[in-house]
Parts: structure tokens; sequence; C-alpha cells
């Protein structure tokens, strides 16, 4: 179990992929400019990161 700030494992690329499987079952970011989709993203790292502490037994 690492800390997802140094853990190699949540490498960039693990938010994409996350987009990617959100879009292949029809969920779409809301419209807007590539601020406000900047702002979704931060919010969707922030989560996943709340997700691989839950899944791998890390929180309180």
């Amino acid at each position: 179990m690492g800390n997802p700030t140094t853990d190699e494992r949540f490498a960039p690329h693990l938010v994409s992929e996350i987009q990617a499987v959100l879009e292949k079952h029809g969920y779409r970011m809301p419209p807007g400019s590539d601020y406000i989709h900047e702002l979704v993203m931060a919010r969707v790292d922030i989560a996943l990161r709340n997700l691989v502490e839950v899944f791998e037994g890390r929180t309180a």
C-alpha cells in the first residue's frame, strides 16, 4: 500500500483512463472552457485518490 502522492502506480494516465471508462459508459464532461474541464479533472483526481485509499484499506 502506497502513498498516492509518491506512489508510481498513481500516474497521470490513471486519471485519463478513468475519464475514458466514464465516457465509454455514457458520462460526459460538462460543457465549458478548458478551465472548467481542468477544474473537473482536478476534482476527479482528488476523488480517485480517496478511492485508492479506501480500496487499499488506508482510511481511518
